[in-house]
């Protein structure tokens, strides 16, 4: 399964990006990433995975241009969500202003996937994000600021799945980072995966980067 995540999303993605990048014009482009494992996987406040999960993410970087893929493992360990993106980050005025558009799909599931186009403002002690959902998805918007020093704090609403707060904080170690954080959880009416529910749960883990 790792094999399958490294050759059919992770390195395709990047090599479509990459040429991408290269039509436009890009000369130079830096190459990152991480692998993790997870007690949970979360996306938008909900748990994904259900116990033990693992991601693994990289991303291209050239100039002002950027494009990434992540996968990350769902309750069944065959199961994979993909997230694909492009975009263009520029700071103005001192704010740093990111856009982009963003590809969601299901590997093992009969779930269908969905498009967005985001706009990020970064303000240095605040971040703001929305993300506007093509074809009728539902739209995303969240607020994440590190003022109180001693860890993050996140709230966010989506159309799709519901609201979420979130408490965390990472620490370095070993070339990567461990994440611990507090998630809660409040589902809409009509949830996009119909197991998704209510949820209020801790979680640790450990990203290595590359």
């Amino acid at each position: 399964m790792f094999s399958k995540i490294t050759y059919d999303n992770v390195v395709k993605g990047l090599i479509t990006i990459s040429l991408l990048f290269m039509a436009f014009g890009a000369k130079a482009a830096d190459f990152s990433g991480n692998v993790g494992i997870n007690s949970d996987n979360y996306f938008r406040g909900i748990n994904m995975s259900d116990g033990l999960g693992y991601s693994a993410m990289a991303k291209v970087d050239a100039g002002n241009l950027w494009g990434g893929v992540k996968v990350m493992s769902m309750e069944e360990s065959s199961d994979l969500m993909t997230i694909a993106g492009l975009g263009y980050s520029k700071d103005i005025a001192g704010v740093g202003i990111n856009v982009a558009y963003i590809d969601y799909g299901f590997e093992g599931m009969s779930l269908e996937g969905w498009e967005e186009v985001g706009v990020g403002a970064d303000f240095g002690l605040f971040r703001v994000q929305y993300y506007k959902g093509l074809d009728d998805a539902g739209d995303t918007y969240g607020i994440s600021t590190g003022i109180l020093k001693v860890f993050d704090v996140a709230y966010g609403d989506s159309d799709l799945s519901g609201s979420w707060f979130e408490v965390s904080r990472s620490f370095d170690l070993a070339g990567g980072k461990i994440n611990v954080g507090y998630i809660d959880h409040e589902n809409n009416e009509d949830d996009f995966i119909d197991r998704v529910s209510d949820v209020d749960n801790f979680y640790v883990g450990y990203s290595y980067n590359f």
